[in-house]
């Protein structure tokens, strides 16, 4: 890898909450007609609306664009170009391959980060940050180009019922198989264990029965009401649903 790849690379959000610059070889790319190339063509952009592209997110850089067109920083064939340049980025870092591993110390940033990130969304439970030290050896994280995209933990029950918990995958690289392959991770850990059954609470039923997990209810799941439902302000308007795989 070229130097100017590995800064890619580097300058691209992976976990939300981690800000990053704006590719510098972003100025000097479009693809070419082959999918999965692309050329230098110089610089293509105005001094001046690279300026004004420093800094900014990737993820609002487009957003950024549109408004330096409105201004007249930058010309309708600048704008496209921008936009296959970005375009071809994402086609060529979506093609990466990932693992999954157990979590380690020097993970917690990251899984911090995204925890809250998807509890700020209602999806999942926050956790504190001692919490997750505490147990980041129960975490599978997945890993893609050298960045963490992804988490869940297993959580095991004094009875050996165990559940999954604090699942959530980065917005950047949605529906491309890292979830799944967390879910199988920690239930081929709970096998290991000898744990009979794993549940979730969820909002995304449709995720976990294609997972192979079956439709239950929470009052079957005795040790999560005493657990965590009994003093939960939703109890009374709860609205996750409970799925269990029996292994």
């Amino acid at each position: 890898m070229n130097k100017s790849e590995e800064q890619q690379k580097r300058t691209i959000p992976i976990v939300p909450g981690m800000q990053a610059s704006v590719p510098e070889t972003l100025f000097h790319m479009i693809p070419k007609e082959r999918a999965g190339e692309i050329s230098p063509l110089g610089v293509m952009l105005p001094e001046e609306a690279q300026k004004n592209f420093r800094g900014t997110p990737f993820e609002d850089l487009y957003d950024e664009a549109v408004n330096l067109l409105r201004n007249r920083n930058i010309t309708p064939d600048e704008l496209s170009y921008l936009s296959k340049a970005l375009s071809q980025i994402l086609v060529n870092r979506d093609r990466a391959p990932f693992f999954i591993r157990q979590g380690r110390l020097s993970d917690v940033d990251d899984v911090e980060g995204l925890v809250r990130y998807w509890a700020q969304q209602g999806e999942n439970l926050p956790r504190k940050r001692a919490d997750i030290i505490r147990s980041i050896d129960s975490f599978a994280v997945c890993v893609r180009d050298g960045q963490m995209v992804g988490c869940a933990s297993l959580f095991v029950y004094d009875s050996g019922l165990a559940e999954i918990r604090s699942l959530g995958v980065s917005p950047l690289v949605q529906r491309q198989g890292q979830g799944r392959a967390i879910v199988e991770y920690l239930l081929d850990r709970a096998r290991r264990l000898d744990i009979a059954k794993v549940f979730v609470l969820t909002r995304n039923p449709k995720f976990f029965e294609r997972c192979g997990f079956k439709l239950t209810t929470i009052e079957a799941l005795p040790e999560k009401i005493l657990k965590d439902c009994e003093n939960c302000n939703k109890r009374e308007r709860c609205d996750e649903l409970a799925y269990e795989f029996n292994l």
